[in-house]
C-alpha cells in the first residue's frame, strides 16, 4: 500500500490538514474556558533550563548533540502519561506495539526502527534504562509510570554508553529520589470505564544522612471488551499493586549511595484477539455461526464490534517482577568521580489465550466412538482450541516465563573546563526458562485423504536460556575553542548464549477429552517427534559516534554526528527452533544526523531539530507462522531510513504553554524476500510458484511516515480565589502504517488523531488538587497490532482501552 502516484498523495495532505483543525480548535478554546475572571499570573519569561543525563552526566537538553526529548514530572502529571506506550502521544519520533501474548515482546520503534516482534527471544532496538540500569525487554516496564522525574526520548543509535540494544534509540527513566523536606501525598481517581486507582507517597528523612521516599499504587479495572460467554467476566481487565522505595545514604562528604527497589503484582485480562474478519482458506459461515454460538446473524453482530468477544476459554496475562539497584557515587576528586551501579532483576509471566477466539469447543469427545458430538461443539470451524493436553507442560494451554538477571557497570567520569571523559566497564548474567503449549483441534478436510479423522495437532515446548553478556566503552568531549566542540566515543560488546530447546510435535488421530481437555495417544499418532537441542551462540562487535558540536551564538548551535549500532544475539526459542537457526545474525546500523538546536523571541520559543539517514543490516524480526497466532524469529534484510524531527516549546503568553513536535520519516526494506501472507495473488505481488514476495522498498511496520503532535497548558490564578486553574489539551496524528510485517492489506492501521483533554483546580499552596480529565474524547478507534491466522483464528486485532473514549476524576492531597 505504498502509495506512488501524486492524487493519493494530495488526498493524504489534504487530510492531515484538515485533522490539523481539531487541535487547532481545541487550542484557542482554552483561554476562552476559564468564566471567572483571573488575576495576572507570575510571568514566565523565559523557557526553563532542562537538564538531561543522556550522556551518562548532567548537562542542558539546549547542550546535548543528540535528537533528545525530556518529559517532565509535570507533563506525565498533567497530560496521564501512564505507561510506555502512552509516549506516543507526546512524541512524534516513537510508536509502540502490544505483544501476542505476555509482555515479553513489546515493540518499540523510533523512527521507523524497531524489533517488530511479537515473541521474546529478539532483543529489543529501543533500549529501555530505568534507574541508570538498561532493562533486558522493554515489557519490564509495563506497569504505571507512577513517581517518574524524568523521560528521555533519545533517538538514533545510542550504543556507546546505552549498550547493545539501542539501534534505534533509548529511553531514559528517572524516578524521584528522596528529598530532605518531609512530604507526603494521597491521589486517587475513578473512571467511567470502572477504573479505580490510589497512590500514596511518603518522603523525607530518616536520620541526619539517610533519606527516604516510598510510593505505592494500587489499581482496579473492569474488562474494557465484553464476552458473551456466561462462564467467564469482561477481558482486558487490570488488578494490579506496586510499590517504588528509595533509600538516599551520605557516607561521607565525598561518598553516596542510591538504593532503589520496586515491585509490581498484577493480574489482567491479556489482549483477547478480537476477530473483526472471516477465514480466507475456509468457510466464513462456519465462523460467524461459531462466534454466535450457533447464531450466525449473531456472530456477524459480534464481529462487527471490535469491544466484543465470545471465548468460552480464558484470556489472561498475569505477572510478577522486581527490581533493585545500587547507585553508589565516589566524588575522587573535583574532577574525576568514580560510580558503581550494581542491580538484580526478576519477572515471572503466563498468559493464556482462546485462539480460535469463539465458543467453539471439542467438549467431552473420544475420538473412537464419539464422533458426532463434532458438529455440535465446533460449529464446522476447521480448527477449534483445546485447553490443553497431557502433554502440555503447563498442564494448560498457554504460556509462561521466568527471567532473572544481574548487572554490575563501574564508571569513572573526569571533567573540567574544556573535556569531559566517561569510560568504564559493563556485565550482565541474563537466565530465562519458559514453556508453551497450544493444541488445537482440526477437523477432517474434505481434499485432503490423510489423515482420515479428526486429529489434535500440538508442538510443546520448554526452554532454558543462558546468556552472559560484557562490554567496556568510552566516550570524550572537547571544546577545541570556545564555539567547537568535538565527541568520539567506543563500546566493545561481546555475548555468549546456550539454549536448552525441549520440544514434541504431535498430531494424534486418538484422543479422550472432558471439558476441553484432551488425553491423547502417541502410541498411535500420526506423527510423534522430538525436537530436542542443547545449542551454544555467540556474538561481538562495536559501536561508536564522532561528531562535532558548533555555537553560532548564545541562543544557537548545529551538531552532525556518524552513530554506529550493535544487536548481538537474538534466539529463537519457538516450535520453529533447530540447531541450525537456533540464532540470529547480530544487527549493525549505520546512522548519520545534522541537528539544530535554538532559542528564539528572547528564549520563549525552543526549537530542536535533526535530519537523518540509517542503515540497518541483518535486521532481527518475527514473522507470523502460516496457520497459526505463533511467530518465528529471523533476520529481515536490510531497512533503511531517514527523515527528520522536530520539537518544540512555545511560551505563547504568561499563562499558556504550547508543546509541539513533527517526524517524517521514509524508511524501507532493501534484499528481504519473505513468504506470501494467505491470499497474495501474483498481482499483489507475490512469486506463485515459490510462494515468496520480493519486500524491496516496502515500509516496514509501526513506520508512519508522518506524525505530529501538540498540546497546550494554560494556567492562571482565579480572581479573590486562593486557586489556580489548569486546562491541558493533547492531540496525536499519526499516517496510515502496516502492523505486521508481511503487509496485508487487511492488516493497516489508517490515519487516525487522538484527543485528550483535562480541567483542574490546584490550591496556591499546591495542598489540594482536583481535576476532570478525558482520553480520546472524539472516540476515535484504532489497534495497535492486527494479525491473520487463517483457518484458525481469521483476521484478529487488539483492542485496547484507549481505543474508545473514557472520562475520570482525579484528587490529590498533599501534606
Amino acid at each position: 500500500m505504498k502509495i506512488n502516484n501524486n492524487k493519493e498523495t494530495d488526498l493524504r495532505l489534504c487530510k492531515s490538514s484538515s485533522m490539523l483543525a481539531v487541535p487547532l480548535i481545541a487550542m484557542s478554546l482554552l483561554p476562552i474556558s476559564i468564566t471567572a475572571q483571573a488575576q495576572q499570573a507570575k510571568a514566565r519569561n523565559v523557557i526553563e533550563e532542562v537538564i538531561v543525563t543522556a550522556q551518562k552526566r548532567e548537562q542542558s537538553i539546549a547542550d546535548v548533540p543528540l535528537s533528545i526529548q525530556a518529559l517532565g514530572a509535570d507533563k506525565l502529571e498533567r497530560e496521564r502519561i501512564e505507561s510506555l506506550g502512552d509516549l506516543r502521544f507526546v512524541s512524534p519520533s516513537f510508536t509502540f506495539s502490544a505483544a501476542t501474548g505476555g509482555g515479553l515482546a513489546n515493540s518499540i520503534s523510533m523512527r521507523g526502527l524497531g524489533s517488530f516482534s511479537s515473541e521474546g527471544g529478539v532483543q529489543p532496538s529501543v533500549s529501555t534504562v530505568l534507574d541508570g540500569v538498561p532493562l533486558s525487554r522493554s515489557g519490564e516496564f509495563s506497569a504505571d509510570l507512577g513517581d517518574i522525574e524524568r523521560i528521555e526520548v533519545i533517538t538514533g543509535p545510542q550504543g556507546t554508553l546505552f549498550g547493545r540494544n539501542s539501534t534505534a534509540g533509548a529511553l531514559n527513566i528517572t524516578r524521584k529520589g528522596p528529598s530532605p523536606e518531609f512530604e507526603a501525598s494521597i491521589e486517587g481517581s475513578v473512571t467511567d470505564d470502572s477504573e479505580r486507582v490510589l497512590k500514596l507517597m511518603l518522603n523525607g528523612p530518616l536520620s541526619d544522612s539517610i533519606l527516604g521516599r516510598v510510593n505505592i499504587l494500587s489499581k482496579d479495572r473492569d474488562g474494557h471488551i465484553r464476552n458473551l460467554h456466561a462462564d467467564h467476566g469482561d477481558a482486558g481487565g487490570d488488578e494490579s499493586l506496586a510499590a517504588v522505595a528509595k533509600l538516599a545514604i551520605d557516607f561521607s562528604d565525598a561518598v553516596s549511595m542510591m538504593i532503589s527497589a520496586d515491585f509490581n503484582d498484577s493480574e489482567t485480562g491479556g489482549n483477547p484477539l478480537v476477530t473483526f474478519d472471516t477465514d480466507t482458506l475456509y468457510d466464513p459461515e462456519a465462523r460467524y455461526t461459531a462466534l454466535g454460538d450457533g447464531d450466525a446473524e449473531r456472530g456477524r453482530q459480534i464481529m462487527a464490534d471490535p469491544f466484543t468477544i465470545n471465548n468460552n476459554s480464558p484470556d489472561f496475562y498475569n505477572f510478577e517482577q522486581w527490581g533493585i539497584v545500587a547507585d553508589l557515587t565516589w566524588q575522587l576528586s573535583d574532577n574525576w568521580t568514580l560510580k558503581s551501579l550494581t542491580s538484580a532483576r526478576g519477572w515471572e509471566q503466563e498468559f493464556g489465550l482462546d485462539i480460535d477466539s469463539t465458543p467453539a469447543s471439542v467438549g467431552n469427545l473420544n475420538s473412537l466412538t464419539a464422533n458426532i458430538t463434532e458438529t455440535e461443539n465446533t460449529y464446522g470451524l476447521f480448527a477449534v482450541a483445546v485447553d490443553g493436553t497431557n502433554y502440555s507442560p503447563l498442564g494448560r494451554s498457554g504460556g509462561a516465563n521466568s527471567v532473572d538477571y544481574q548487572t554490575q557497570e563501574l564508571r569513572l567520569e573526569y571533567g573540567d573546563e574544556r573535556m569531559s571523559v566517561v569510560a568504564g566497564g559493563y556485565y550482565q548474567n541474563y537466565h530465562e526458562d519458559g514453556a508453551v503449549a497450544v493444541p488445537v483441534w482440526v477437523r477432517q478436510n474434505p481434499d485432503i485423504p490423510l489423515p482420515p479423522t479428526p486429529f489434535i495437532v500440538s508442538d510443546p515446548y520448554t526452554n532454558d536460556l543462558e546468556q552472559t553478556s560484557w562490554a567496556v566503552f568510552g566516550d570524550v568531549t572537547y571544546d577545541v575553542t570556545d564555539i567547537f566542540q568535538v565527541f568520539a566515543g567506543l563500546r566493545w560488546t561481546d555475548e555468549q548464549a546456550k539454549l536448552d530447546h525441549q520440544q514434541r510435535s504431535f498430531v494424534a488421530s486418538v484422543y479422550s477429552c472432558e471439558n476441553n481437555f484432551c488425553d491423547v495417544d502417541l502410541t498411535v499418532a500420526i506423527l510423534n517427534e522430538e525436537n530436542n537441542h542443547v545449542t551454544d551462540g555467540e556474538a561481538a562487535d562495536w559501536s561508536g559516534r564522532l561528531g562535532g558540536r558548533w555555537t553560532l551564538s548564545d541562543d544557537t548551535n548545529v551538531y552532525t554526528s556518524y552513530s554506529r549500532g550493535f544487536i548481538g544475539i537474538g534466539v529463537n526459542y519457538t516450535r520453529s527452533s533447530t540447531p541450525e537457526n537456533a540464532y540470529l545474525n547480530p544487527s549493525v546500523s549505520d546512522a548519520y544526523e545534522v541537528g539544530i538546536k535554538t532559542m528564539l523571541f528572547d528564549s520563549r520559543m525552543q526549537l530542536h531539530g535533526a535530519m537523518f539517514y540509517q542503515i540497518v543490516e541483518e535486521l532481527q524480526t518475527t514473522k507470523r507462522v502460516p496457520g497459526s497466532t505463533q511467530t518465528a524469529p529471523i533476520n529481515a534484510g536490510n531497512l533503511y531510513t531517514q527523515g527528520f524531527e522536530l520539537n518544540g516549546t512555545w511560551l505563547a503568553t504568561q499563562s499558556l504553554e504550547i508543546q509541539f513536535g513533527a517526524a517524517f520519516t521514509d524508511a524501507e526494506f532493501r534484499d528481504f524476500e519473505l513468504d506470501c501472507y494467505v491470499g497474495q495473488s501474483a498481482e499483489d505481488g507475490c512469486n506463485t510458484n515459490t510462494n515468496i514476495q520480493d519486500m524491496e522498498g516496502q515500509q516496514p511496520p509501526q513506520a508512519p511516515r508522518f506524525k505530529y503532535t501538540l498540546s497546550g497548558n494554560y494556567e492562571r490564578q482565579l480572581l479573590d480565589l486562593p486557586m489556580d486553574v489548569t486546562l491541558n489539551a493533547n492531540y496525536v496524528w499519526q499516517d496510515e502504517t502496516a502492523t505486521d510485517l508481511k503487509r496485508h492489506p487487511k492488516l493497516f492501521q489508517e490515519a487516525y488523531g487522538l484527543l485528550n483533554v483535562s480541567a483542574g483546580l490546584r490550591t496556591h499552596s499546591g495542598k489540594y488538587e482536583i481535576s476532570v480529565f478525558g482520553r480520546n474524547v472524539t472516540d476515535e478507534f484504532y489497534a495497535l497490532r492486527k494479525g491473520h491466522s487463517d483457518p484458525v483464528t481469521g483476521y484478529f486485532q487488539y483492542t485496547v482501552r484507549g481505543a474508545q473514549a473514557y472520562w475520570g476524576v482525579n484528587g490529590k492531597l498533599r501534606f
